[in-house]
């Protein structure tokens, strides 16, 4: 990461690539074209397509430049033909179906070889690097091979091209060349994006690290779940602005407060830090001291009517999973107003279950809630903490955003909902 965070001036060409300010690639679209039904045809086919096209254009070329020749050369011209017009016939649909599952890619792969050659000639010491440029060469040299092929799929239905396209079967030969090289290299081109896809992302992780130099590296140890961070804040945030936090949980934190207190975002932050250091990038912290974790993170959990799941069903899923991981790797948890979707003795005594089962499997993290009867969770090894207003605040919506030992005391939705013009 720190090779790749000084080089400002890779990241600006990185970020010009595209002929339009918002083109991207999209792996899905590649993955599509790829499963896309295989068009197999006689490996002759090609060749011979190519040999009576260039035939046919050698001699409509001398058929124009000595038009006194017509008669001599019509007896060749029009076999060749009426045999491309057969032919043409006869492998319409599947040229079609290959053209159509090729166009939503043409405009992508543009982008990508760009990419590819971009990489390719960088020179790197670094040993990820050297090996991620090992995949850019090949790859940029094999997409060149399409772009005569996607050329003419652009071109042959304009006017100029479209009689003469159809003599010389240009969009047959396409396809055909199309899906030959899509059936080559179809295990090869994964392989080139991924290379792409983890190039780009390091260069967005230098782009952080280069823009906030006062985070710190942290330190990543195998071991037991571990979390200790000094002065935590969250990445997004401006540093003017960011308040931070101590945060060392022995085995998970019980963070009770109002809303709009900063609970969600402590969570997002510790989240975010975890995964950042995973990816060895710097976090928004003084130190940071973190065990190789799997991170299970329930928040921002909605209903969805297309898979007919309540919130709640989504939830007790997603903390499923997670008792599923802890059983078997150490757990970073994050879990944002745990069951507020259910009635409060069910959300105490499902809250509890799981609370206890991750804290006896070694798991470690954070749960948060505006329902101050679940801190009884706490005895399983946790510890109570909140986030309120501050000790000078004029009401109870001005907050400092700091943990506070033990369980809030405060209460603001009354307070918000007239502030919205609510008659409570």
């Amino acid at each position: 990461m720190t090779v790749l965070a000084g080089r400002a001036d890779l990241r600006e060409k990185i970020a010009l690539l595209g002929r339009h300010d918002f083109a991207e690639s999209h792996w899905q679209t590649f993955a599509a074209w790829l499963a896309s039904p295989a068009w197999t045809f006689p490996r002759w086919l090609r060749p011979l397509l190519f040999a009576s096209s260039t035939t046919l254009a050698l001699l409509g070329v001398a058929m124009l430049a000595a038009p006194v020749l017509w008669p001599t050369l019509r007896w060749a011209i029009l076999p060749l033909l009426v045999s491309h017009a057969a032919v043409g016939l006869i492998l319409r649909k599947n040229a079609k179906d290959v053209i159509q599952a090729a166009g939503p890619v043409i405009a992508e792969f543009a982008l990508i070889r760009e990419g590819l050659a971009l990489m390719a000639g960088q020179r790197f010491a670094s040993p990820k690097l050297v090996s991620l440029r090992a995949f850019a060469g090949p790859g940029d040299a094999a997409i060149g091979h399409l772009r005569p092929c996607f050329a003419v799929l652009r071109e042959r239905l304009k006017d100029w091209y479209y009689l003469p396209g159809l003599a010389l079967l240009a969009g047959t030969q396409s396809a055909l060349a199309i899906e030959h090289w899509r059936l080559r290299h179809r295990d090869q081109l994964p392989k080139w994006l991924a290379a792409w896809a983890e190039f780009e992302a390091l260069n967005a992780l230098a782009t952080y690290a280069y823009e906030n130099p006062e985070d710190c590296w942290p330190a990543v140890h195998s071991g037991p779940a571990d979390f200790q961070a000094e002065d935590l804040g969250h990445p997004l945030l401006p540093s003017a602005h960011c308040v931070r936090n101590d945060v060392a949980p022995r085995q998970f934190y019980v963070i009770s407060g109002s809303s709009m207190a900063g609970k969600s975002t402590l969570l997002r932050a510790i989240g975010l830090a975890a995964v950042l250091s995973y990816a060895g990038a710097p976090v928004r912290a003084r130190s940071l001291r973190l065990a190789a974790m799997r991170v299970c993170a329930s928040s921002s959990i909605v209903d969805s009517l297309r898979e007919g799941k309540s919130r709640f069903l989504a939830e007790v899923e997603r903390l499923r999973d997670t008792l599923a991981t802890a059983a078997t790797h150490p757990v970073l948890f994050l879990m944002d107003e745990i069951f507020s979707g259910t009635n409060s003795p069910d959300r105490q005594a499902a809250a509890d279950a799981v609370i206890k089962t991750l804290a006896s499997r070694g798991a470690i993290g954070a749960v948060t809630t505006h329902d101050i009867s679940l801190a009884r969770i706490a005895r399983h090894g946790g510890r109570n903490v909140h986030m309120a207003s501050g000790p000078d605040a004029a009401s109870p919506l001005e907050f400092d955003y700091r943990l506070k030992e033990g369980v809030t005391r405060e209460s603001n939705a009354l307070a918000i909902a007239r502030l919205a013009g609510v008659p409570v």
